[in-house]
């Protein structure tokens, strides 16, 4: 429409030209522009609307050759980057162009690509064919498709669809092909498959019958055929064969009436399993047991299935063999009831005889039961070493409280034996066999203490990739020990508490509530009447735990017990080490018994073993200088806070505040490196 626009602007202006060179001839030279003023102003403003309408159409060309600029790139953009690889190819099978596609897919530079010959990426066994094809584009003039192996420029293999048509005056054609390499890959994979279950199925044992959704015979492996006695062409496309479950044997009860478990498994849509059913095999002449099962095949998106497959194998010996045993069992049946008959009347005679060997046992019983009591009580309860009578309080309290699900609380300083007393409680309580579970409330961040209790959901915080059962739930019939329960934040005593009272919580991330049977014991080195005063610890809680408490006594106060004490590590460690220390001298016992041991038991063995160490011979050596304890600064003048304070910072001190490791603080005092920890912040210790 612009073009037409052109051509009559431009008539018009040539019209006007020649009208007013006309007029300019036929008049005077001075009389022009007096006499015809009118019509040269008329000529003029003519001439300059068409000078407008020429620019505007000037810029309407421009802005249409614009956008076929911009068209062009579009078209090459589309050319270049899509998904089809293109070649222009002369009549000698030269490369003239191609896109970018084609330079990726042969992995080639578009440069290097040009004036190849498209042959040579032909696989040599198809390259001969493909020379050929190429030919009956040109001579057909018509577009040829073709399948055909290429190898990229790092010899890689590149399968590809390719079409070719002759382009313009037939001396160039135009080849496109897209990689199908996936593709053939999947057929080979399928074809693979296929065939390792045919092999699979001709080998198998068991017989395999492939019906179609009208229960028709479509295949069968040769063991199918063995077991029903026909080959597959005698029951191709036959239903008839499923009904010959109703054979009866000779001479024997008939076999069930049953509907085929194929047509079961086609009228439901459900499989079917283990179905026992007779039939007649005409090759053996005889009637046959065999155990089908049958799974339906459904194609996507329907509900009815449109395949069946029955896999069955020949049961008829272990159906006899059954039947003997039946007969064998009645038999043997008869024979147990005369025996026990029997039985019963000489179990009147024992009977008596029973009476009086109870009665004895009870009585052995009861004394032997007596003596362990007593045993344990005056050396040992579950590891428990000692003697004293403070040990026994503590041993006489475990018989007591063990056997029931109250809740015990375990009161004692650091190093004391408090989680022994949780195991003797376990070890002797109806929850025996099942997990005695440890959770360590001064060793867990604060952020991880209630996911480790109660657990938590997949995604109830960042990070938690997959459900967690706290322990709790893990000691569900059990027993769960709280050590260190002072150390709990205030903000988890509650759900503690509901526990304690309802044995009910849920997991972080939940609103399901889990009901447990948890017994629980808790061990504290603090005062937790003090804590409670404080506003640290929950009062309620408080009068929850403490139902029955048992407080360890320290070390010190068990002098009698060290003797017992020291032999027994001494003895575990030497043999452990491979020594044989058989000489403890006595003064050596006296210091040890002397000694304040501020980290009681633990700090005991830890000093046991630096002694073993610096044994050479068979006699005990100390390798520790255990000071007794200044007078002025005994228990009627400090107290035991301070006491332990003063010792720590004196440990701290001779190891260079050295908390951890080889020769640490914590090594001395027998503790564990966060116990430490949290006494040092407990006690205000800092360097």
């Amino acid at each position: 429409m612009s073009n037409s626009k052109n051509k009559n602007a431009l008539a018009s202006a040539s019209d006007l030209r020649r009208r007013a060179e006309k007029l300019l001839e036929t008049r005077e030279p001075d009389s022009v522009f007096s006499q015809g003023e009118g019509e040269v102003l008329r000529l003029l403003h003519e001439l300059q609307v068409h000078q407008i309408e020429l620019e505007m159409q000037n810029a309407e060309l421009l802005q249409a050759r614009d956008e076929m600029e911009i068209a062009l790139e579009k078209y090459t953009d589309l050319y270049e980057f899509a998904p089809i690889a293109y070649f222009t190819l002369d009549h000698t099978g030269a490369i003239r162009a191609a896109n970018f596609t084609a330079a990726s897919l042969l992995g080639i530079e578009r440069p290097r690509l040009l004036g190849r010959h498209f042959h040579q990426f032909v696989i040599k066994e198809q390259r001969q064919q493909f020379v050929d094809f190429f030919g009956e584009i040109f001579a057909s003039q018509n577009k040829k498709s073709y399948e055909v192996m290429l190898t990229t420029e790092s010899n890689s293999p590149l399968y590809v669809h390719l079409e070719g048509v002759v382009l313009g005056a037939g001396q160039e054609c135009r080849v496109a092909f897209v990689d199908i390499t996936a593709s053939k890959q999947a057929e080979e994979t399928l074809r693979l498959s296929e065939e390792r279950h045919r092999i699979l199925a001709e080998t198998m044992l068991q017989g395999v019958v492939h019906q179609d959704a009208s229960g028709k015979i479509i295949a069968m492996n040769p063991a199918a055929e063995h077991i029903l006695g026909k080959n597959r062409e005698q029951l191709s496309g036959d239903v008839s064969a499923l009904e010959e479950h109703h054979a009866i044997r000779e001479n024997r009860d008939p076999f069930p009436d049953l509907e085929h478990p194929s047509l079961v498994a086609l009228r439901t849509g459900l499989p079917v399993r283990g179905v026992i059913m007779g039939i007649f095999n005409p090759k053996l002449n005889d009637y046959r047991w065999i155990s089908i099962d049958a799974v339906p095949v459904f194609s996507p998106g329907e509900i009815r299935p449109v395949e069946v497959f029955a896999i069955f194998e020949d049961v008829t010996e272990r159906e006899y063999y059954k039947r003997g045993l039946e007969e064998m069992v009645a038999k043997r049946t008869v024979d147990f009831v005369a025996a026990k008959e029997e039985a019963e009347a000489r179990k009147q005679i024992a009977e008596t005889s029973l009476l009086e060997i109870k009665k004895l046992k009870d009585l052995l019983e009861a004394e032997r039961a007596y003596l362990q009591d007593e045993i344990k009580l005056e050396y040992n309860h579950e590891n428990i070493l000692g003697k004293s009578d403070g040990l026994k309080q503590v041993l006489s309290k475990i018989e007591q409280i063990s056997r029931s699900n109250t809740t015990v609380l375990i009161l004692g300083e650091t190093g004391t034996g408090k989680e022994l007393v949780a195991r003797a409680l376990h070890g002797s309580s109806l929850r025996k066999n099942r997990a005695l579970i440890k959770v360590n409330c001064a060793t867990l961040p604060a952020n991880l203490i209630e996911s480790e209790l109660f657990g938590h959901e997949k995604g109830a915080f960042t990070g938690s990739q997959a459900k967690h059962l706290g322990r709790f739930e893990v000691a569900d019939g059990g027993t769960l020990f709280l050590d260190e329960i002072g150390e709990l934040p205030l903000e988890l005593q509650a759900k503690l508490l509901r526990i304690i009272q309802d044995g009910e919580f849920e997991r972080l991330g939940s609103s399901h509530t889990i009901k447990v049977d948890t017994r629980i014991l808790a061990a504290t080195n603090r005062n937790l009447v003090e804590e409670v005063r404080n506003g640290k610890f929950r009062e309620d809680l408080w009068y929850r735990l403490n139902i029955f408490p048992i407080t360890v006594p320290p070390l010190r106060e068990r002098p009698d017990d060290i003797p017992l004490l020291v032999d027994f590590y001494v003895k575990k460690i030497a043999k452990r080490m491979g020594k044989a220390i058989e000489i403890i001298p006595k003064g050596i016992m006296n210091a040890l018994q002397d000694y304040h041991w501020p980290g009681n038991v633990r700090e005991l063995e830890n000093v046991l073993e630096r002694a073993v160490i610096n044994s050479s011979g068979p006699k005990l050596r100390l390798a520790d200088e255990l000071k007794k304890p200044v007078k002025k600064l005994g228990a009627s003048q400090k107290s035991l806070q301070t006491v332990e304070k003063e010792h720590i910072l004196q440990i701290l001190e001779q190891t260079k505040w050295k908390i951890s490791g080889k020769n640490s603080a914590a090594e001395i005092l027998g503790l564990d490196r966060s116990t430490l920890r949290a006494r040092m912040r407990k006690l205000n210790i800092v360097k």
